[in-house]
């Protein structure tokens, strides 16, 4: 029979000898293979050859030969190696190689490493790392641990798939959060781990604040500005020069207010309207943050090394320091404000009439938060009898806008973020989802007029979009097999939004939003910046970029630039080259930061949970995968796995096209939205639930 031991060792004879053919009883005799293991030598080579991971011919066998080029270079994932499986993976440009775990070296998750590719199958690759390009991280946060006498780090990263030995402590305790840096990488082939040094001590495992400090020194990012950059804001001046009002837009009679979170502390973008007839005329004006931060400045430099603001629950490290983004370019109420405006002009059957970009200053008259506005809408708050009747007007606009971007295909996906509620010493008490209300979707329609429009305006020559791409056809149709399954229509011959749309329409109830809104999300590409206009998928817009932010993205206060030199005739700031390279920049820092903020929710929920180990709740099946369920709680925006193994009633067979368990005995079944009753059984690196009916 087929010995996956043997196997291994086969190919690697194979390979150190890949010149060289050998028969059957050549590899048997240099080997020294046994006489009862002569059948499985047979049984094994034979399938290694129809599995084309050796070669045979004329009763010889061989390696691989690769006929392209034998060396790649990428960027190792060990996602798989860190949730103990066999095996890695290295992403390249154009495909992904598989790497035994063997044959990892010691990269570590992130590095870019060059890859041997040894042989290919079923049109896949398969090679073994033979170099560390460069690493990824030089130093590691984790918690510190002792086992027989020695200190090792557990790092907080769950990709990093071993653990770290600790050379000097330098006072750090056990069960302190820690930041290691490495001095040897070790040696897998000698089961030697990594070898660090504790360089600083950031507190006690689970306290809060160490928490997330944690895993801002995990993905590096900054929490202080440099000397030249804070040296630079003594130069901005607070107040505007009369020359520079003279010169713009006085818009400072005109009624604006801003609506925000409750929490926002910096006021990027305004909105006005004004009614004539039975024409509206929309006024969106965004902080003019580029008139105080020029290209070439420390400042501009700082907030393209950052990318964007990073939010985490009662933490955000802005893109830009506190004078700017919360004082100077902050549009607060009753404060004279350099702003750029979009004007505009919509006819009685609210198609636009015409578009302008200026250059503006204005003066909020009110700031609101989002439960203000909802509240007024659905008549629980007076708000002041001037500004409720452009209330009025700017919500009559926002339906009429709403109902155009379905029409032209907006996919509207219900997937709420994680709201956390925390004490006065900064610990979780509660958590709850966010929901998407009138009032967020009338700021969301009005921004989504403006960066369309400016992203027409500088279309003519080369300029930074916001893409996302329509999905893969492969994707696509693996969504058609499931929803099939599960009696939902999904008509692939139609146009791609109209399909998509008809199946979200046709969820029946609300558990089904909860599920297949993530399933139609995970069909879908990642949104991106760069120079090529490929439109935007999920919105249903040919053009679009991103304007309205530019405090807390650089995308945004490069279009700024732009949009000013486009409005004054000037000569361009950028060129082609450096609009790649930022756009290339910004889509890496915005992954960095989703990645941060996602693993800072997962850490609040997991310390959160901890205090409800044992207890029971109700939930929907999410997702079914061959070794486990994920279930959604209903009480809590959380969720946890389930293990097959741990349900004892059955043995289950996992249905892969169906995404369902089927009892092999009893046939019971268990599909994506059934409820069910769990307890919470484990809480380490992730949350465990078992089913308690």
């Amino acid at each position: 029979m087929y010995d996956k031991q043997l196997a291994h060792h086969l190919k690697k004879f194979l390979e150190d000898n890949k010149d060289s053919r050998y028969k059957i009883k050549d590899i048997t005799k240099l080997l020294r293979i046994r006489k009862h293991k002569h059948k499985d030598l047979i049984d094994t080579l034979f399938k290694l050859a129809r599995n084309e991971e050796i070669h045979l011919k004329n009763r010889k066998y061989s390696a691989i030969q690769i006929k392209s080029s034998l060396y790649l270079t990428g960027t190792f994932d060990a996602t798989s190696l860190a949730k103990n499986k066999s095996y890695a993976f290295v992403i390249g440009k154009e495909e992904d190689i598989f790497i035994s775990s063997e044959d990892t070296l010691n990269a570590y998750h992130g590095d870019i490493v060059e890859v041997e590719v040894k042989y290919s199958r079923n049109h896949k690759k398969y090679g073994i790392i033979i170099k560390i390009v460069e690493r990824n991280h030089d130093s590691f946060v984790g918690t510190v641990q002792e086992y027989n006498g020695k200190y090792y780090l557990q790092p907080d990263n769950s990709k990093i798939h071993t653990e770290l030995l600790i050379n000097e402590l330098s006072n750090a305790k056990p069960g302190e959060k820690v930041v290691l840096k490495i001095l040897n990488w070790g040696n897998r082939d000698l089961n030697k781990l990594p070898v660090g040094n504790v360089i600083e001590i950031l507190g006690k495992a689970g306290d809060p604040e160490v928490e997330i400090l944690s895993i801002i020194m995990q993905y590096e990012l900054p929490l202080t500005f440099p000397e030249a950059v804070l040296k630079e804001l003594n130069n901005i001046y607070l107040g505007i020069p009369q020359e520079e009002i003279v010169r713009r837009t006085d818009l400072r009679k005109l009624a604006t207010i801003t609506i925000d979170p409750a929490s926002a502390k910096d006021f990027d973008d305004a909105v006005s309207i004004e009614k004539n007839n039975d024409e509206f005329t929309l006024y969106v004006h965004i902080a003019d943050v580029a008139h105080y931060v020029s290209p070439g400045s420390n400042l501009f430099a700082e907030a393209v090394k950052r990318g964007n603001s990073y939010y985490f629950p009662k933490k955000v490290i802005p893109m830009l320091p506190e004078k700017i983004s919360n004082k100077v370019c902050s549009l607060r109420p009753f404060e004279e404000k350099l702003t750029v405006t979009v004007k505009t002009v919509f006819n009685a059957d609210f198609s636009i009439k015409n578009q302008e970009a200026l250059e503006s200053i204005i003066r909020s008259d009110a700031r609101f938060n989002y439960e203000e506005i909802d509240a007024h809408f659905e008549g629980e708050k007076e708000i002041d009898k001037e500004l409720v009747t452009m209330l009025d007007d700017m919500r009559k606009l926002s339906s009429a806008l709403s109902k155009k971007n379905i029409k032209n295909g907006y996919l509207s996906l219900n997937i709420p973020e994680t709201e956390f509620i925390f004490d006065e010493d900064g610990h979780i008490t509660d958590l709850q989802r966010s929901r998407q209300t009138e009032s967020h979707k009338l700021i969301e329609n009005f921004m989504l007029v403006a960066n369309q429009f400016v992203a027409k305006r500088l279309s003519a020559k080369p300029t930074i979009y916001r893409i996302h791409e329509e999905p893969g056809e492969e994707k696509l149709l693996k969504l058609k097999k499931l929803v099939k399954n599960y009696g939902l229509k999904f008509n692939l011959g139609e146009e791609r939004h109209k399909a998509l749309q008809e199946l979200l329409n046709s969820l029946p109830d609300e558990n089904h939003h909860r599920v297949f809104d993530k399933v139609v999300l995970r069909s879908m590409r990642r949104a991106k910046y760069t120079i090529q206009n490929k439109g935007h998928f999920g919105l249903a817009l040919q053009n679009y970029t991103h304007f309205t932010s530019p405090i807390r993205r650089i995308c945004d206060l490069v279009v700024h630039h732009q949009i000013k030199d486009k409005i004054n005739s000037r000569q361009e700031k950028f060129d082609k080259n450096k609009l790649l390279q930022l756009a290339e920049s910004a889509t890496e820092r915005e992954m960095i930061a989703d990645e941060a903020e996602r693993e800072v929710d997962l850490k609040n929920k997991l310390n959160f949970i901890k205090k409800h180990l044992g207890e029971e709740f109700d939930g929907i099946i999410l997702a079914i995968r061959p070794a486990l369920m994920i279930i959604e709680l209903n009480r809590y925006p959380v969720t946890g796995i389930v293990e097959i193994s741990s349900l004892k009633d059955d043995y289950y067979n996992f249905m892969e096209e169906h995404m369902r368990l089927v009892g092999r005995k009893k046939g019971k079944i268990y599909k994506l939205t059934d409820p069910v009753k769990v307890f919470v059984s484990r809480v380490d690196d992730d949350i465990y639930f078992q089913i308690t009916e």
